[in-house]
């Protein structure tokens, strides 16, 4: 199903996605889901930890047209206990499992470390339920993409990719890639942009994370300069690549 075109005046001309958001990790997520239900802009929630899954599933039962809803442990939020243990009960009610990934900024995530650990559990959950998983890369892209590689899985959403030098392994692995306001200011993320190929093209914001390079916006309401700039970047109009992610957010949680 492609981006909603409908008359001036009579509701949203474009559907808008915001791929990658925390809604849990919002004080008051009514505003934010307000305006997007407005504006015709689907948020997909995601979790860090296993405290906020019970509200993201409830954002997503009482806003079916506006939310879809990840569960998932965040790399900055690993334990001991293995994931899957809270949240093998709960994949099947949600839309896919997220975030998820590495990171050593915040622990070890070498082999045999709790982060890869955690990981290579989520992963193996996301594979039995047949289910995407947005991916926490930060650091340590060729470690996940190892892992990924091992396991047989229904879609992949790179979250703010930057590993240019892992660009071609991505999209030989037919990844998405999701692209947030990073893009207005960061030479890096607009080179990853430029090639990544267009039907695997996500947008982003990463709600509540504030941008202090563009005067400390966050969250959905920068979708549209995300879109804006992501246009420009690959050289077609606003309303081309609107579409592209909305089609492309339609297969990817399909």
């Amino acid at each position: 199903m492609g981006a909603n075109i409908t008359k001036a005046g009579a509701g949203p001309v474009l559907e808008l996605v915001d791929s990658h958001i925390h809604l849990p990790a919002y004080r008051d997520p009514d505003p934010v889901l307000r305006l997007a239900s407005m504006n015709g802009t689907v948020l997909v929630s995601c979790t860090v930890n296993a405290a906020e899954f019970g509200a993201n599933l409830t954002l997503k039962r009482e806003n079916p047209k506006t939310v879809r809803c990840f569960l998932g442990v965040h790399p900055s939020d690993v334990r001991e206990e293995p994931p899957s243990q809270s949240l093998g009960g709960l994949v099947a009610g949600a839309d896919g499992v997220g975030e998820i990934g590495l990171d050593a900024k915040y622990s070890d995530a070498s082999p045999g470390s709790l982060q890869m650990k955690a990981f290579l559990d989520q992963l193996g959950l996301a594979e039995r339920f047949s289910k995407p998983v947005q991916v926490h890369s930060r650091g340590s892209e060729k470690a996940c993409l190892d892992a990924l590689s091992s396991f047989r899985l229904a879609r992949v959403l790179m979250h703010w990719f930057e590993g240019e030098e892992h660009v071609q392994r991505v999209v030989s692995s037919g990844y998405y890639v999701s692209v947030g306001p990073a893009i207005l200011y960061s030479k890096r993320v607009r080179r990853v942009a430029a090639v990544i190929p267009a039907e695997r093209l996500l947008t982003e914001s990463d709600g509540p994370v504030g941008y202090k390079a563009i005067g400390g916006g966050s969250g959905p309401a920068l979708i549209p300069s995300v879109v804006f700039r992501l246009a420009e970047v690959r050289g077609v109009g606003f309303d081309e690549i609107a579409r592209t992610v909305k089609e492309n957010a339609d297969r990817f949680l399909s």
